[in-house]
Order: structure tokens, then sequence, then C-alpha cells
């Protein structure tokens, strides 16, 4: 069922322009020359209603319980209808997934293309996930937003323009005396505008009442102030009607006919068939009704949203008239189906007004505050309000602390609750058991209770089958905070990281993070940054791999303890052995040890890509899958039909082997077109000095020729006559050179195969293939001359040619780090020193030319 929004909310007032703010105008609009988004921060009655009125676009006007991101959704929603297609977000906020909700919208908008939405009274439901939504916005290509709040705080990240821009000056204070009040002197209307200091609303109250006799003594702050103005001369009749209606803030223009007269006297405006009263005029005018009656006019005002099924919009009157106790039932009533539609910050937020002592027997608010906290994601406050609702004698906690545990993934903490709540509510009990079984590694007792789903499939060691389920799913449905790292969008991620594609993974680990951040949920932001971690592992960004780990480790500080062990396993395959041990006793603790055997060998597959070998403990629970990785494991020769049965292993994957071995049994498969494989990686290092490593172990040459004639073939292509000559060796000895080369590179290759990574006819480097590193080609690789410590005349001037052509490579950029490169490359290159000149760095570059020539002897 839809959020019922006031269609008073998607107008702006209908106000008075006697003014032309063309000044303020032109702010907003260069304004938006520089930022996509800009604030109209100043306090009431400065104009932002009315000059943001002066632009055409999408208007909503936001009440408190826009507080909550779902119902500010709503609101969006409704203002765009019939501008967009919101069919599908229409759904998604119905199911309660305003985060996909969210996701949709901005979708949906893009089409659009250019255009401004401005929301109004955004103070009034400032909140996390409010501000999470306006950021989504901002980024939205197309779209100006103008944001009109009494405070610029929480959007600093926009263009803020503030009361000194939106003060009126001189020449539209004149504007406004002229059209108000005309009769006045110019002196007047001058000493007005000083004692109101340019408010605009002040100086409207006080020209009208100045009008009608009344010296402006006093500057107008507060509506204590304003009373004074607006109830001068007005009929007393009219105030009282006037403060009646107002207490609602609007009311429909029929009521309200018998202040149209009096509408310029207390700044009234018109929207959608209603009158309005300026948030201060409505201040002022409430102090003039005694409390009973305003208590009793909040009564009815509640009764009659009820009645149209507004039961949020009914529980902010009753808060208003202090009805503690009624809105303590209404949550009593209502509380769990709106959490059903989403709303958790409106029942948190209707919560935290109500006392302890309110709550004594209504044993359900304990339980209604649990479950949602726990969809807010706040788990550590929500374990501890289940078990107050289990003191208080609810015992349907025990099913919310079982979900809670299935939320945080711990099955050893959340078996006894399970067992309590299997025996209390054997059916709603029955697939949170089945999960938590699955999370123990039981997971044929978890199928046989009804389990299904890619969770169950991975488990059973399928993981393309539940890759493709969570593909063709599109969106499962579960979309709660708790919800979103089980079976979507991070599932999504992990999975494409183990049988799919690692790109794709880390765009859904992105997808996420977003989400998780949108939700203000620490626990999702850690479990994506990991996911993020595990993506760019697999593709060998490793210190960023590394970042998100910490990241992740990093938001997992307060929560459950299992949050940290998928960070430790990857901090663990990049070389960290005590985070390994810190997994393995994080697993065990929370009773998953499929996890264990998974993440071990993600961090034994991620070593034996680096060239080391893994020690793989005995691991338990292991599924058909992780079993047979586990024993093919190092992956030398006979691992061939596990490479038919996981096609995927081919790919860059967390479990994939090394790409030297992958090949190697590709070519066993008689599915790499080559003659011979060897089935090792080669790294040649030539940046600095000269290494090669075969495996990550370093080759040592018998004869400093034969490493003389790799550095040759690395460096050039050559004919055999030309590659003799430089060797300065007859062809008998070049034979005996060019095989220890070929067989260090190649440590067991058969007798008469052609060789992998060397060539002849011209003779040279195989640059293309996937085995071989050469730093020579690695943009990221530090800058060094190479070739260094190899004494020939050829490798001197290639040397020679690639300083220089990096030289001018750096010096055609932009960017001061490079020329700051270029000059630690020659100390003494006079135009680099050049234009490092009056830079931040010139007293590094001075420093460098000085040190280069006390080496030379040319200065002390």
């Amino acid at each position: 069922m839809p959020y019922p929004v006031p269609a008073s909310r998607l107008l702006p007032p209908r106000t008075a322009k006697e003014v032309r703010r063309d000044r303020p105008r032109r702010l907003v609009e260069e304004a938006f020359r520089q930022s996509p988004g800009v604030v109209l921060a100043a306090g009431a009655g400065y104009g932002k209603t009315s000059l943001a009125s002066e632009f055409s676009g999408v208007y909503v006007a936001l009440a408190e319980e826009a507080k909550d991101p779902a119902v500010f959704l709503w609101h969006l929603l409704a203002a765009y209808q019939g501008r967009a297609e919101l069919q599908r977000v229409a759904e998604l906020l119905e199911a309660g997934a305003w985060p996909r909700a969210l996701e949709a919208f901005l979708g949906a908008l893009e089409p659009l293309g250019f255009h401004l939405l401005v929301l109004d009274e955004v103070h009034r439901a400032e909140s996390p996930g409010v501000l999470k939504v306006v950021q989504g916005l901002v980024r939205l290509p197309g779209l100006r937003l103008l944001l009109l709040s009494r405070k610029a705080t929480p959007f600093a990240f926009l263009t803020v323009l503030s009361e000194r821009e939106l003060a009126f000056d001189p020449e539209e204070a004149c504007q406004l005396a002229k059209a108000l009040a005309p009769e006045l002197p110019a002196f007047e209307v001058e000493r007005a505008l000083s004692l109101v200091r340019g408010w605009p609303l002040g100086l409207r109250v006080v020209l009208l009442a100045m009008r009608r006799g009344l010296k402006p003594e006093l500057a107008l702050e507060t509506a204590e102030g304003l009373l004074a103005y607006l109830a001068y001369g007005l009929p007393e009749e009219v105030l009282r009607e006037a403060s009646r209606l107002a207490l609602l803030g609007e009311v429909p223009e029929a009521e309200g006919q018998a202040l149209l007269p009096y509408a310029e006297d207390l700044l009234l405006e018109r929207r959608e068939g209603k009158l309005w009263f300026h948030p201060l005029v409505r201040g002022a005018l409430k102090t003039l009704l005694p409390e009973a009656e305003a208590r009793g006019l909040l009564t009815k005002a509640a009764e009659e949203a009820l009645d149209r099924g507004e039961g949020i919009r009914a529980a902010g009157f009753l808060l208003e008239a202090g009805r503690l106790g009624h809105v303590a039932d209404l949550l009593v009533q209502e509380g769990f189906s709106w959490l059903a539609r989403g709303f958790t910050y409106s029942v948190l937020r209707l919560l935290a007004h109500l006392p302890e002592a309110l709550r004594q027997g209504r044993r359900a608010l304990d339980l209604l505050e649990a479950e949602a906290l726990r969809q807010a994601g706040r788990y550590q406050e929500a374990e501890a309000a289940y078990q107050k609702a289990l003191r208080a004698g609810e015992t349907r906690a025990y099913l919310g602390l079982a979900r809670l545990f299935l939320d945080t993934v711990e099955p050893a903490r959340g078996r006894p609750y399970l067992e309590e709540a299997s025996r209390l509510f054997p059916e709603e009990a029955r697939l949170l058991l089945a999960e938590n079984l699955l999370n123990e590694g039981r997971v044929a007792e978890a199928e046989a209770l009804g389990f299904s789903g890619p969770r169950l499939l991975l488990r059973q060691g399928r993981p393309k089958e539940a890759l493709a389920r969570l593909r063709e799913s599109g969106d499962p449905g579960l979309h709660r905070p708790p919800q979103n790292h089980r079976e979507s969008t991070l599932l999504r991620s992990l999975l494409e990281c183990v049988a799919g594609d690692a790109e794709e993974g880390l765009r859904w680990a992105e997808r996420g993070l977003w989400e998780a951040e949108v939700l203000g949920s620490p626990f999702g932001m850690s479990l994506a940054q990991a996911r993020r971690g595990h993506a760019l592992l697999v593709l060998e960004r490793l210190e960023e791999a590394k970042a998100a780990y910490q990241a992740a480790l990093a938001m997992a500080e307060g929560g459950p303890a299992r949050l940290k062990v998928e960070a430790l396993g990857g901090l663990a395959a990049l070389g960290d052995e005590e985070a390994y041990r810190e997994m393995v006793r994080l697993t065990r603790t929370a009773g998953d040890l499929w996890v264990e055997g998974f993440l071990t060998l993600m961090v034994a597959l991620a070593w034996l890509r680096r060239g080391e070998v893994f020690s793989l403990p005995t691991l338990p629970l292991l599924d058909p899958f992780l079993q047979a990785l586990a024993e093919a494991y190092p992956f030398g020769d006979g691992w061939e039909d596990l490479l038919r049965v996981y096609p995927f292993l081919a790919h860059r994957t967390l479990f994939s082997p090394p790409v030297s071995r992958v090949r190697r049994a590709l070519w066993r498969l008689g599915r790499l077109p080559v003659p011979y494989h060897p089935g090792v990686r080669v790294e040649i290092r030539v940046l600095g000095g000269f290494e090669v490593r075969v495996e990550g172990r370093p080759v040592r040459f018998r004869r400093d020729k034969a490493r003389l004639l790799l550095a040759l073939l690395v460096a050039a292509q050559w004919e055999k006559e030309d590659l003799l000559e430089a060797l300065s060796v007859s062809p008998g000895e070049f034979r005996v050179l060019w095989w220890e080369v070929v067989n260090a590179l190649e440590p067991g290759r058969p007798k008469g195969a052609r060789p992998y990574f060397l060539r002849q006819k011209p003779y040279g480097l195989f640059r293309q293939v996937p085995e071989l590193y050469l730093d020579l080609e690695d943009p990221k690789a530090p800058l060094a001359p190479p070739f260094l410590g190899l004494d020939h005349p050829f490798l001197e001037e290639v040397s020679r040619a690639y300083l220089e052509e990096r030289r001018r490579e750096l010096l055609q950029s932009p960017r001061l780090e490079d020329w700051l490169l270029a000059l630690r490359l020659d100390p003494l290159d006079e135009e680099a020193l050049r234009r490092l000149y009056g830079t931040p760095a010139q007293e590094e570059a001075l420093l460098l030319r000085q040190r280069a020539l006390q080496e030379l002897g040319l200065e002390g």
C-alpha cells in the first residue's frame, strides 16, 4: 500500500511577490554553474520558498515523518508521478526495500535529462538516511538540486547561500514598502530594515504593523516577538480562530474562510486548495491556545489521520499533543506492519520518545524495538533489546535472537535460541533452523528441512549453479539490512569472484558498499569492503586489496567477531600469517568450519599465484568442490579432470591456480595449441639490475655469457650472425649458451621440445605469453635504468634510449611528480630542474642536483 503524501506538499505556495529578487536569483544561477546542488540555508522568513518558486521544476515540501528514508522516497515518488516510469520503484518500496528503491528511482530519473528538484523544509527531515538519498540525487547527471533548509551543516558538500545573501538590501526593502505601505517615508523604511537586520519576513510584518500605526522599536527574532506585531489591530475572534487553525500547519480553504480577509496580515499562503501557515506564524499563534484545547485539537487530527490510514502522521500529532500513551498503543498495534513496509527509522524515532515507565505492561514494545534495531543493522543494541524482551516474558524474542545470529552468521551463538524457538514455534523456526544448520556445515540436514537457494548450492560445492541461480533471479526479494549479505548483492559479488567474472564481482561489491552506506550499516559496509578485497585480490590489484581488507577490519570493530573473518582471510592471502591464525580461531569460535576451509583454500591459491606453496592443514567440512581443490593442491600434473568439471578455474577467480599451471593443464587436455608447455612462470626484471626468477625462485646461470645472452634476447630480436658477434662466441659455444638459457627458464623440458619462452629465426623473447612477467612492460614498475651491471655497449645504448624516451614522456606530463621523477633519472637535467623552480618540489630538486654534483666532485 503506498504511503499517503498530501498533494499540498507537491506544489509551492502561491506567495506574494511584491519584490523582484533578481540579486539572490542570480546568485543561485551562478552557484548552479559550479555545483549540481545548492542550499538556501537561513532561518524562517528569509524568502527561501518564494525565491525557489521562481525556478520551474519539481517541488516537494518535507515534514518530520520524512526523516525515515522510506517515507522520504514515497514523497519523491509522488512528486515525479507521471513524469517517469516508477512502477518498479513503488513495488520495491511497498516491499520495504528502500535502498533498492532508491537505486531504481535514480535509474528512472536518468531519461528525464536536465531538470530542477526543489526540496523544501529539509531541516525537518534531516537524518543519515535522507542525507544518503540526497547524495545519490546529486550524483544523477542532469539533475539540479535546490535544498531549502534552516541549517547548512549536513549539506556542506553542496554550495551554500546563507542569510547574508538572502537578506533584503535597501533597494528590495523600498520595493516592499511601496507595495505594502507607500505612505511610509524612506527613513522609516530604512529604520525598520535596520531593526530587523534584513530579515524579509520581519520587514513584511513590521511594515504591515507600521501601516496600522505601530512603531518598529524591536527587531523580530522569535515567535513571541512576532505575536505582538501580528496581534496589533486584528480582531480578537480572528486571532483565536487563526490560533486554532494554525495548530495543524495547514487547513482546507473552506475551513479558513473567516481568515481570508486577513490573509496578508497573517502571512497566509495557498497550496492546492489549502491555507498554509508560515512556521513562525504558526508558532506565534499556538501560544494563544490553552494547552487543553491544543491537546484536544491535535488528538482530533490524529483520529482523522488514522481514519485515512495515515498511522505515522497520526503518531506525530499524538506526540505533539503529549499523548505518549496513545503513541505507545499505536506502536503496539501498527509497529510490526510498519517494519514490514520498511519504516524502520519511523518506528525507532517514535520509540525514542517513550519513557521507560510508559513501556511497563506493553511487552510488545521491547520486541518491536529489538526488531527495528536488527533491521537497522544495530546488532549489539538489538541483542540487548531481545534479552530485555525475554526477561519480560516475550517468548517470540527467541525467534528474534535466532534471526540476529543468522544475520551475523554465528551458528554457535544462535543454536540455543533456535532450540527454544523450535520448541515454542516449530513452524516459524523450521527454516531458521535449516539456515543455521547450513552455517554449521550440516548441508544435507539443512536441505532436508527445506532450505534452498544459492547459498545451499555454494556449500554443496556447486558454485557455478549458485551463481547462475542468482543471476537468473534478478532480485531475490530480500532487501532489508540483515539480509543484504546473505542472498543478494554481496553474495553475488562473492560468487562472481569464485565462479564468474572478478570485474563483475568488484562492481557488485561496490554496489553493496553503496547500499550499506545508504542504510548506515557498519556490518554491511565491512562485509562489502571484504568482498571488494576479494575481487581486487583476483584482479592482482594487491595494494588496493590490502586497503579494502584493512577498511573492512576497521569497520568491523565493535561488531560481531565473525565479521572480521573474511578480511583476516584476505590479509592472510596477501602473506600475513598471524591474520590466518586469527581467522581460524574466529571461525571455530563461531562454529562455521566450512568458512575456515573456504578461506584457507583461498589463501593457499593466492600464495601459489605468488610463487609460494602454502602448507595446507587438515581441513574439516569441505564440500566436493573444496575437497577436490585441496587434493589437487599445488596443482602439478594430473589435475586436468578437475578443470573439466570446474572450467571456471581457467579464468581469474579466487581459486584459480597460477596461469602457468592452468595453461599446462589445458595443453595436456589438448586445448592449448602449442607443441609444449613447461608449466612454470618466469619473471625477468631488468630495471635497476638484471634478475630472473622461475616459479618465484632465482635462477643462477653457470656462465656469465648465458646471463648476457638472455639480456640481449630481452633487449631486441636478433639474426644469429649478429647475436654471435654481439656475444663474441663461436657457433658451438653459442649452442651451449642457448640451451643453458632455455633449460634454466624451462626446467624439466624434454629433449627435442621447442622452447616456449624463447624464439628462433629471429632469436628473441616471446613477450606475449601470459606466463612471462617483464618489468620493462609494467607501467607500475619503479623507474630505474635498465640492465645495470651488465657491461655491454648494445645494452648501454638500449638503456640510454629507454631513459631518454621515459624522460620525454615525464617532461610532457602536466604532473609535478613526473617532472621530479625525470630529475631523479638525471639530477643534472637542466630542463627538469627549470620546470621545478617555483614549485613545492623546488627544494627537493635543488638537493638532488647538489648531491649529484658532490658525487662528481664538482661542488663541495
